[in-house]
C-alpha cells in the first residue's frame, strides 16, 4: 500500500476476492492505488476481527464518503486528527447529513435516504475510524494524569474527540417500532401450518418442502441469525440421546464455503439445546431427504446441513425467496423475514419468563440468559431491542385492567 497522498483525493471502494469464499474491499484513490490508513483500519479492526463482508463494505463505504465529503470542502481529515482539531458542530452535522444518503442513489442524482438504523451504523463506522486514528496520535502524549502541558493537551484532545462523537451520533431517530416486532400468536400459527410438508397452505415445491420445513423450524426454535443457520455443518448437530443440541460456530473466511456471499456469524459461538421435535425433523432431513441425489446431487461430500438443488450450500438469496413465498400465505404478515423470527424467539422467551413465579429469575439473571441464547456478550443491552412487543403487550394488558377498575368505580358511584 502507498502512503497517503499529501493532497485530499476522491476515493472509492474496490471489491475483490482474497481467498476462496472470502470477498473483501480495498479503498483506492482516483488512480486505483490503495490508500494507507483506511486500509490498515479495515484490515486490523474489521477483516481480522471477523466482521461480515456486508459490515466491512458498509463501514468502509461510509469512511470513503466522509473523505470525499471532506475533499469537496478542502478539509484534510488526517491532518485534523493528527492536530486534535476535529470538525466543528456545523461541519459534523453536514457530514452526518451526507452519511444519510444512499451512495448508489447519490451517484445517480436521486439522493435517496437510507433507514435510520443503516444511517446510525454508517455514522458509527466513521466515528470508529476517527477514534482509532486519534488513539494512535494521542499515544504519543504523556499520561493523562501528569501535571504538565502534554497531559493538558491529552485531556483537551479527548474532550474534543468526545464532542465530535456525540455530535455525529446525535439526532438520529429510531425506525418505526413495529418494524422490530416478532410474530403474534395468530401469525405464528399460520407460519407453522404453512411450513409443514403437505399442508394446504404450503407454498413450496413438493421436492423442497421438507428442506424448507427443517430450515424455517430451526430458525424459529433456536432464535439464531440467518447466517448462523446457513453456516451449520453436519458435525455441529448432536441429534441423538437425552439432550440433543446444536453448536453455533464462527467460521470467518471458511475456505470450504463456495458461496459468493458466505453467511456470517456475528455473535458468539455457543451450544444450544434443541427440542426432541426439532432433532427429529433435522434427523429426518439428513437421512431421508438431503441424501436424495435426484433432488440434491453431490450432497454427500458437502459438509453443510442445508443445500440448494445443485447440492451446494444454500445461499442467502435462496432463503430470501423462501420468505417471499411465505409472505404470500394468508395470515403471514408482509414484513416477515428470517430476522423477524429472531424477534419472535425473544418474544416467546419473554412470555415463558412471565409464566414463572415471581423472583424465580431476577432481571439480571434473565438478561444474562437471554444474552447467552442470542450469542451476545454477558453485559449486552441488545435484549431490550427484542423485548418491545412483549413490553408493549404487557403495558396494554395493565392499561386495560386499570381502565376496567376505573369503569367499575364509576359504576358503583
Amino acid at each position: 500500500m502507498t502512503s497517503p497522498h499529501p493532497e485530499p483525493r476522491p476515493w472509492r471502494l474496490k471489491t475483490h476476492t482474497m481467498l476462496p469464499g472470502e470477498r473483501t474491499v480495498t479503498v483506492v484513490d482516483r488512480n486505483g492505488m490503495p490508500v494507507w490508513w483506511p486500509n490498515l483500519f479495515h484490515a486490523y479492526e474489521l477483516r481480522n476481527a471477523g466482521r461480515s463482508y456486508a459490515t466491512q463494505k458498509r463501514t468502509m463505504s461510509a469512511i470513503v464518503a466522509a473523505f470525499n465529503w471532506a475533499e469537496g470542502r478542502d478539509i484534510d481529515i488526517e491532518a485534523r486528527i493528527a492536530s486534535f482539531e476535529y470538525l466543528d458542530y456545523a461541519d459534523t452535522k453536514s457530514l452526518q447529513a451526507l452519511l444519510k444518503l444512499n451512495v448508489a442513489s447519490e451517484r445517480k442524482g436521486s439522493r435517496r435516504a437510507v433507514g435510520n438504523g443503516y444511517w446510525d451504523a454508517r455514522c458509527r463506522g466513521v466515528r470508529d475510524y476517527v477514534r482509532w486514528r486519534a488513539g494512535e496520535a494521542m499515544q504519543r502524549l504523556m499520561r493523562p494524569e501528569a501535571p504538565d502541558a502534554p497531559a493538558m493537551l491529552y485531556r483537551m484532545a479527548g474532550d474534543g474527540l468526545e464532542r465530535f462523537e456525540e455530535t455525529l451520533l446525535s439526532g438520529i431517530g429510531n425506525d418505526n417500532e413495529t418494524e422490530t416486532m416478532g410474530l403474534d400468536e395468530s401469525q405464528r400459527a399460520s407460519l407453522l401450518e404453512a411450513i409443514v410438508p403437505g399442508s394446504p397452505t404450503n407454498p413450496f415445491e413438493k421436492r423442497h418442502q421438507f428442506r424448507n420445513f427443517a430450515l424455517i423450524l430451526s430458525i424459529y426454535e433456536m432464535g439464531a441469525r440467518n447466517g448462523e443457520t446457513l453456516g451449520l455443518k453436519r458435525e455441529d448437530l448432536h441429534l441423538y440421546g437425552d439432550a440433543p443440541s446444536i453448536e453455533i460456530h464462527r467460521r470467518h473466511n471458511d475456505p470450504k464455503d463456495p458461496r459468493s456471499r458466505p453467511p456470517a456469524t456475528k455473535t458468539k459461538a455457543r451450544l444450544l439445546p434443541i427440542s426432541a421435535a426439532l432433532a427429529d425433523v433435522l434427523g429426518t432431513w439428513l437421512t431421508d431427504h438431503r441424501s436424495n441425489v435426484s433432488v440434491y446431487p453431490n450432497a454427500g461430500p458437502c459438509p453443510y446441513v442445508f443445500l440448494s438443488e445443485r447440492g451446494r450450500p444454500i445461499a442467502s438469496n435462496t432463503v430470501e425467496r423462501i420468505f417471499v413465498a411465505l409472505r404470500k400465505v394468508e395470515g403471514i404478515p408482509p414484513w416477515l423475514t428470517a430476522h423477524k423470527l429472531r424477534h419472535t424467539f425473544n418474544d416467546r422467551f419473554s412470555e415463558l419468563i412471565d409464566t414463572l413465579p415471581e423472583d424465580v429469575l431476577r432481571p439480571a439473571i434473565e438478561a444474562r440468559m437471554r444474552n447467552f441464547l442470542n450469542g451476545w456478550s454477558p453485559t449486552s443491552e441488545q435484549g431490550e431491542n427484542y423485548r418491545r412487543r412483549f413490553v408493549r403487550t404487557k403495558a396494554h394488558e395493565l392499561l386495560s385492567k386499570l381502565q376496567n377498575l376505573s369503569a367499575l368505580g364509576a359504576a358503583r358511584s
